[in-house]
C-alpha cells in the first residue's frame, strides 16, 4: 500500500511518462517555428523529469518500487485516455495548446501537494527532486499558457474554426 506521498510521487512520474507523447501529438498541430523548439524543450524536460523520478524511486525497496510504477503507469493511461478523446480530427493548433496548457496545470497541481508532503516527511530525495523539478513545472504551464496566447494572436476572430 502506498503512503500519500508516494501516490504523488507515483502521479507526478505517470504524468512525466504521458509529457512526451503529448508533445509530440501537440507539435503536429503546431507550424510555428518557435513553439517547436519550445515543445522540444518541454519534452526533454519532461524526459529528465522522468528518469529522476526513476532515480528517487529505486531507493524504495523492490515491492514498493514496483507499487509506485504500477499507479505511475495508470495515470500515464489515463492521461493517454485523455488525450485519444481530445485530440481528434479537426483539433487544430490553438485547441491542442488548450490541451497542454491543461496538462501542464495538471501537473503543477501534482507538483505543488507534493512539495509540501517532502517538506514535511519525504525525505532528502523527494524534497531534492521537487525543488528541481516544481519551478520547470511551473515554466512549463507558463509556457504552454503563452504559446495559446501567441496563436490566438494570429488568429483571424472571424475565420472558420480549424479543421
Amino acid at each position: 500500500m502506498l503512503t500519500v506521498l508516494q501516490e504523488k510521487l507515483a502521479e507526478a512520474h505517470g504524468l512525466a511518462m504521458a509529457a512526451t507523447p503529448l508533445t509530440e501529438k501537440v507539435e503536429t498541430r503546431t507550424y510555428d517555428p518557435e513553439l517547436k523548439l519550445e515543445l522540444a524543450e518541454l519534452r526533454r524536460e519532461s524526459e529528465e523529469t522522468r528518469a529522476r523520478c526513476i532515480a528517487v524511486e529505486e531507493r524504495l525497496d523492490e515491492e514498493l518500487r514496483t507499487h509506485v510504477l504500477a499507479h505511475a503507469n495508470t495515470i500515464k493511461g489515463k492521461a493517454f485516455d485523455l488525450v485519444g478523446a481530445w485530440f481528434k480530427a479537426g483539433t487544430g493548433p490553438l485547441a491542442a495548446w488548450n490541451f497542454l496548457a491543461m496538462a501542464e496545470a495538471g501537473e503543477v497541481a501534482v507538483w505543488l501537494p507534493l512539495a509540501r508532503l517532502a517538506e514535511r516527511d519525504g525525505g532528502r530525495e523527494v524534497a531534492e527532486l521537487v525543488e528541481w523539478a516544481l519551478p520547470i513545472q511551473e515554466r512549463h504551464l507558463r509556457a504552454a499558457l503563452d504559446g495559446t496566447t501567441r496563436l490566438a494572436s494570429v488568429l483571424e476572430p472571424g475565420a472558420p474554426r480549424w479543421g
